[in-house]
């Protein structure tokens, strides 16, 4: 077998290779233009094919028919390199490019017909350096004006190819080099056949330079996807864990949500219970201390009527915990600085003379929860701070709101008597209270934390002893509209 039938062999296989290839990867989404290149392989590998015949001795009808042929596919590859060109550059159709594809297909169609293209009669010419004889089918000018009329497709071919290298796509300068390279083998084989320049025909190795581009740009794009999906699927896995601990955090949250609002419901209906009986006994022993006058007995009914007036305070103390704790209103919107100057004015109308308060709230914060709860909470956190402040001295209550990382930070800060580590360890415990008999419940802190921790918050105490204590308070933000 001659070297230009093996070369024809090695590329017609290498263009079937390509081809299959480019099928298989064109069943991607974003790999659609490919099946456009399988047509410009297989339209190779059948060119390749076709021009055994030029280096062997077959019937002279055979040598006829192989180059009626090999014209037909090389107009129809042409044609397949401007519909690829189009796809890879992501272009809209030219307006001209439905009358080229139309013209192609007609040339194509009108080279196969005997006697159009070429006139019949068989030539021979000798390649030197590979000791070969060319068969060469004789070209009729309506042949060569087959060959000009695909001009204007390979310049469409081109125009793609220039615009999607200016539009920055990788690989389209490639690309178009390597269509280039077959415009030239292509020209290559036009002039052979007029035995004016003793050259080898070369276009059925057309396809060995786009081939070996293809495999080349089809490994960067195989290594850019795989990157790609790399970086998605640390992307995806960092967000699944995201969204796993925010899940865990709402049903944590709807626990707490539903325990606090049970607990609410049971210091609702111990208060009702409680209050009714209550009122009983406190109007009879009411009723005995009108009744009667000697001492000893008058003493010992307002004995009772004061520790009954402590369990109306802690009834309904309790009941009021209760109705915020069991509250059922879904969280909205909130404008802090709207409910945080509501709850200073409040606190405001209170204050003795030697206390001052302060308040400092950054704009533009908004968060999400029940305003009136929120606004239960902070005075309840100012209250706790005016009390922990000394009589006999002045003291100064500072309530600040700003933007943290982790949300919005309330903090209620003020310049009292302190915690000491083993009351601060039992602040947040239901009825815990370091306060005289009768004036305190212990309930305000406990369910302030509680109801904070249901809207995605945090509450906690910072103290030192004869400095002052710091409650802390973390709501989640909500940005403005």
């Amino acid at each position: 077998m001659t070297t230009p039938a093996t070369i024809s062999l090695l590329a017609a296989a290498a263009a079937i290779a390509g081809g299959l290839l480019a099928l298989r990867a064109a069943r991607l989404q974003s790999w659609r233009e490919l099946r456009w290149f399988a047509a410009v392989a297989f339209s190779s590998a059948a060119y390749a094919l076709s021009n055994l015949g030029a280096t062997i001795d077959w019937p002279k009808w055979l040598l006829l028919a192989t180059s009626h042929f090999q014209l037909s596919v090389a107009v129809l590859q042409n044609w397949a390199w401007m519909r690829y060109a189009r796809s890879f550059s992501r272009s809209l159709p030219h307006p001209a490019e439905r009358w080229l594809e139309r013209l192609a297909f007609a040339l194509a169609a009108l080279s196969l017909v005997p006697g159009v293209a070429f006139t019949g009669e068989i030539t021979h010419h000798v390649f030197s350096p590979w000791h070969v004889r060319y068969n060469d089918a004789q070209v009729t000018p309506a042949g060569f004006v087959i060959m000009a009329l695909c001009v204007p497709v390979g310049l469409l071919a081109f125009r793609y190819f220039v615009r999607a290298h200016r539009r920055r796509l990788p690989y389209a300068a490639v690309h178009g080099a390597a269509y280039a390279s077959v415009v030239v083998l292509m020209l290559n084989d036009a002039v052979v056949p007029t035995g004016r320049v003793p050259l080898p025909y070369l276009l059925d190795m057309g396809f060995l330079l786009p081939g070996a581009l293809l495999v080349w740009t089809t490994t960067l794009r195989f290594i850019r996807t795989a990157e790609d999906l790399e970086a998605l699927r640390a992307k995806l896995e960092s967000l699944v864990d995201e969204r796993t601990r925010a899940l865990v955090g709402a049903q944590e949250a709807l626990v707490r949500a539903e325990r606090l609002a049970s607990l609410g419901q049971l210091a609702n209906g111990v208060a009702h219970q409680v209050s009714n009986p209550a009122s009983v006994v406190t109007a009879n022993l009411r009723f005995l201390a009108d009744s009667t006058t000697e001492p000893e007995p008058r003493e010992v009914v307002h004995d009772a009527l004061a520790a009954m007036d402590r369990i109306n305070g802690l009834v309904r103390r309790l009941a009021d915990a209760g109705r915020f704790a069991a509250a059922s209103q879904p969280p909205t919107a909130v404008d802090l600085a709207a409910v945080v100057g509501r709850a200073v004015s409040e606190t405001r109308s209170r204050l003795p003379g030697n206390v001052e308060l302060s308040c400092e709230v950054c704009a533009g914060l908004e968060v999400r929860t029940r305003p009136e709860v929120l606004e239960q909470v902070l005075q309840s956190l100012l209250s706790n701070a005016l009390e922990a402040l000394p009589p006999e001295r002045p003291g100064h209550i500072e309530l600040r709101a700003e933007r943290r990382a982790g949300g919005i930070q309330l903090t209620v800060k003020d310049d009292g008597i302190g915690m000491r580590p083993e009351v601060l360890e039992h602040a947040f415990e239901p009825f815990f209270t370091t306060k005289p008999a009768g004036t305190g419940s212990g309930l305000s802190l406990p369910v302030s934390r509680g109801i904070v921790e249901v809207h995605g918050g945090a509450l906690w105490l910072e103290s030192t002893p004869g400095q002052g204590t710091t409650a802390v308070l973390v709501l989640p933000e909500m940005a403005l509209s």
